[in-house]
């Protein structure tokens, strides 16, 4: 009986350990890993983040197969088009080849600066698309979100005016 108890206690432990792992894995935001990360643009050219400090800058990491990641490039291009390229910088990262990349932009919005990141987003903590951030003139990250969100929204628009 006694057994079974501490098989119980311990059972549940390890379910709390899992969920809470899954929960910081999955469910919040990594800190911004693109400090750390150099990107290619379409002309083959390494970016990085630090070229854009000056402006505020909406970098969302997708990949090509998500949903969410589709779902949320209308906002994206929104935004970009309500407050002006001038005042946000939009950097589109992922780290799959440069043809599915261009696939992509040419069949859902050719309209913002696709990136190929240099190192696997695995790798840095990205596991859930679209991970994305906007940054102040700084390089600060003001605001962050997982999945599909509608940048264009008022609230956001307010941070960058």
């Amino acid at each position: 009986m006694a057994f079974k108890k501490i098989a119980g206690i311990f059972f549940m432990i390890l379910l709390v350990f899992i969920a809470g792992w899954f929960y910081k894995s999955y469910k919040t935001l990594p800190a911004l890993p693109a400090y750390e990360n150099t990107f290619t643009n379409e002309a083959g050219q390494s970016v990085k983040l630090s070229d854009y400090k000056g402006s505020y800058v909406l970098i969302s990491y997708f990949q090509t197969w998500c949903g969410d990641c589709i779902q949320e490039l209308p906002g994206i291009d929104n935004l970009q088009v309500k407050v002006g390229k001038e005042k946000l910088t939009v950097l589109m990262v992922s780290d799959e080849t440069k043809e599915k990349i261009n696939h992509f932009k040419d069949k859902y919005c050719n309209t913002l600066n696709y990136f190929q990141s240099a190192t696997p987003l695995h790798e840095l903590k990205i596991r859930v698309f679209p991970t994305t951030y906007l940054l102040n003139k700084n390089g600060e990250v003001i605001m962050g979100k997982l999945e599909g969100y509608d940048w264009s929204n008022d609230q956001v628009i307010q941070l960058i005016k």
